[in-house]
């Protein structure tokens, strides 16, 4: 009997747990208490988070499912411990995982956070923010994470399991940053950077574009390559690679990391062999820079001195006590190198920049001097003290002007970057037309779901590699973006969000609203520019257009319309073009069919259309195919760089044809190449017989596709001659993995891909 009333007892122990979690009413009642009590904001995104979970697994596995009731008791757990204590959160010690309210989306987004044991609020903590490599999550791929004393670890998701830290995946690093530093005492001075492969990259990337952010970077296998060098000067940073990566190839770290350490800049190239990509078992290397992170530590804004900044984009203008304000006349990067001398002078060098701001309280001067500023060499204008807070330098007529008003322009100015812009980590909404027949609204909505998918601009398919948890790993793991059809969107929304618009003026109600102002006409599948441009109608033509919303010209919108209805479908060569790295260009039409481009155009700071695509030189027919457009970019590069040979890989998403025999211009291709340096190694005639015998092996029409140009005649191949081999940034990777060549000799340039075509094939 007391064996039977203990059985009982136990049972009744378990049903009291799982019933009130399967109670949905009682826990949905809960949620919602929680959700619309503004003073219970701070968990708002935990919330969501929790019923996503468990919407998930019950899609997964039925009301019965073992996951489905942990889910729904984890949401119960959570909703009575709130409602029981609101100020939870901050009692909060140990492991934790938790999520933030996206702005994007109003999804909660995870993150895990490791608080330390002995935090006390009224002591300011580093914080070391992790991200994972390609298939992980803030989960998995961070086992690291421990109750501790001292430091915060935070790990973050970046949205997807492979976001590779661009648009939204970015986003999501820096609100899960501000999140934690919102809510727990952290030194500001001592966040620092860390991650392995794609996470390495990541670090690379938030380093070079938020420096006033960052102490250091913790790199483990990692890459670079749109990352201005020059960004960087100031981040110190410890990488550990082996030299034997088929996965990241050593190349892809060396090569900036060489030109940091050449300018002065603390760059630690921890190098192994034979752990291939997994250094992250590189117990010595791992020890030394876990050694060498404390030490660093973000000086204070009046003690930096230098400012070396390259602006790709509008979502990171900012190099401390220096700000972008406009952009310059060109469809390039923008950079502004400052220097404060002795005697409260600053000497300023801007290049494509038509206003830049200086920050004069945080930079490091005398507010109760006069200030001497020169501009490109100019003999320094006065700035009498008092200083103010901020200053304008203004281009005008053929010099510089100062100004200490700080203008605030009617609409958004323009900025290059291309669709990644859009995603910046505003909110965000995807509107499809509904309009234009039944093949056409059921496309147009199949791609915007497919765009729901992606952490940017990219419309993805359903399938593919995916996690233990069944989502492949390039979609977003947690909550797929908003969409709506253009029927539903509201007055608020239009002035709120950024837009990814699907259809044409005929398809989609929002397009056909906005379409008498903005700069371009798409009708009979042709486009006609504002300023008279015209581009002849194509059967299978997709455009994409990056532009500022009329209706709310704080925001920006990417309008995609397609000829036939059919191209609305995932992996539209449109949206993939402006997917994973920055562009120069604004407006992209190509024939969706053939995957090749046909025409681009940019913008100038005030939203006007560059001139002199006309003028540019018609690409030869010589360059129509893919591989011949491949070996052309490396015999551009080869010559930039004086080098004796360059390499060739096939390019991201365009087909066999790349581009439009007639139609497509130089002017039409170099934006595509934005900000892509080159960079140069040196390899004896044996090393590089060995490399051209495993170029060789690849299939000649595969995406491993990589050559040598010009072809090395092994016979005429001096074994102990060195040569000079030059890199296009997209080929260093390609290259690396062919070959595994890991050469000491490496040197980031400033040549640019770009500029290398127009020397090349001239204007």
């Amino acid at each position: 009997m007391p064996a039977l009333l203990f059985r009982c007892l136990v049972l009744f122990s378990l049903l009291s747990t799982v019933l009130p979690a399967m109670d949905a009413p009682a826990n949905d009642a809960a949620v919602a208490r929680i959700l619309s009590d503004e003073h219970l904001g701070d968990y708002h995104g935990w919330i969501k988070y929790l019923v996503q979970r468990r919407e998930a697994a019950l899609a997964r596995q039925g009301a019965q499912g073992e996951e489905t009731v942990a889910a729904a008791a984890r949401l119960a757990e959570w909703c009575a411990r709130i409602e029981a204590d609101p100020a939870c959160l901050s009692r909060l010690r140990g492991v934790q995982e938790w999520a933030y309210e996206s702005p994007v989306d109003g999804s909660g987004q995870p993150f895990k956070l490791s608080i330390p044991t002995d935090y006390d609020p009224a002591v300011a903590r580093p914080l070391t923010v992790t991200m994972h490599g390609y298939s992980g999550n803030h989960l998995e791929h961070s086992t690291g994470a421990k109750d501790n004393a001292g430091p915060f670890d935070l790990y973050v998701l970046g949205r997807a399991r492979g976001g590779w830290y661009v648009g939204l995946s970015q986003a999501d690093v820096l609100h899960a940053l501000d999140y934690v530093q919102a809510h727990w005492n952290i030194d500001a001075r001592r966040v620092r950077l860390a991650g392995g492969s794609m996470g390495g990259g990541g670090t690379f990337k938030l380093g070079s574009r938020f420096p006033q952010r960052f102490a250091s970077g913790q790199i483990t296998c990692g890459y670079s390559i749109q990352e201005p060098w020059g960004n960087l000067r100031g981040f110190p940073i410890y990488a550990t690679h082996s030299d034997d990566d088929p996965v990241v190839p050593v190349l892809l770290a060396r090569g900036v990391l060489a030109r940091l350490r050449e300018a002065g800049s603390q760059a630690v190239l921890d190098e192994t062999h034979g752990y291939k990509h997994a250094v992250w078992d590189f117990a010595e290397g791992n020890l030394r820079s876990a050694n060498w992170a404390p030490r660093q530590v973000l000086p204070s804004s009046n003690e930096v001195r230098h400012l070396d900044y390259t602006v790709l984009d509008g979502a990171a203008l900012r190099c401390w006590w220096a700000e972008l304000s406009e952009w310059g006349p060109e469809p390039r990067p923008a950079r502004f190198i400052v220097s404060a001398l002795p005697g409260n002078q600053l000497q300023v060098r801007l290049d494509n920049i038509t206003a830049l701001r200086l920050c004069l309280r945080e930079a490091p001067l005398s507010a109760s001097q006069d200030l001497f500023l020169s501009v490109d060499g100019a003999p320094p204008q006065v700035v009498p003290a008092p200083l103010p807070e901020f200053i304008e330098v203004i281009a005008s007529g053929k010099g510089w002007r100062l100004s200490d008003e700080v203008p605030v322009p009617e609409r958004r100015l323009h900025t290059p970057g291309g669709p990644l812009q859009v995603y910046d980590g505003s909110p965000l909404l995807i509107v499809y037309g509904t309009q234009g027949g039944e093949l056409a609204a059921r496309q147009m909505k199949g791609a915007a779901v497919a765009a729901s998918r992606s952490p940017h601009p990219a419309w993805l398919h359903e399938g593919g590699e995916a996690g233990v948890d069944g989502v492949p790993h390039f979609h977003n793991l947690y909550a797929r973006l908003r969409i709506k059809a253009d029927t539903e969107l509201t007055e608020a929304e239009l002035k709120t969000h950024n837009l990814v618009l699907i259809g044409g003026a005929a398809e989609n109600t929002v397009v056909a609203r906005l379409a008498s102002q903005l700069p371009l006409r798409f009708e009979g599948g042709a486009l006609r520019c504002g300023d008279g441009q015209d581009f002849a109608a194509q059967p299978r033509g997709m455009l994409g257009l990056v532009h500022f919303n009329p209706l709310a010209p704080q925001r920006l919108l990417f309008w995609v319309a397609a000829s036939n209805p059919e191209d609305y479908q995932a992996d539209a060569l449109v949206p993939e073009l402006g997917s994973q790295f920055f562009i120069g260009a604004d407006l992209l039409w190509v024939d969706a069919s053939q995957r090749r481009l046909i025409a681009s155009r940019s913008f100038t700071s005030r939203w006007e259309w560059t001139k002199g695509r006309e003028e540019s030189r018609l690409l030869p027919a010589a360059l129509r195919s893919h591989q011949a457009l491949a070996l052309g970019l490396a015999e551009a590069a080869r010559r930039e760089a004086g080098a004796d040979f360059g390499v060739a890989h096939l390019l991201i998403g365009v087909g066999d044809h790349a581009l439009t025999e007639g139609v497509t211009r130089l002017a039409d291709l170099t934006p595509l190449f934005y900000q892509q340096a080159i960079d140069v190694i040196e390899l004896s005639g044996s090393e590089l017989v060995t490399a051209a015998a495993a170029l060789d092996k690849a299939e000649p029409g595969g995406r491993t596709w990589v050559r040598l140009c010009p072809d090395p005649r092994v016979e005429q191949l001096s074994p102990a001659r060195v040569y000079r081999v030059a890199l296009p940034a997209m080929a260093v990777g390609p290259f690396g993995r062919s070959t595994l060549v890991a050469t000491r000799s490496q040197r980031r340039t400033e040549l640019m891909m770009d500029r290398a075509l127009e020397h090349w094939l001239g204007r």
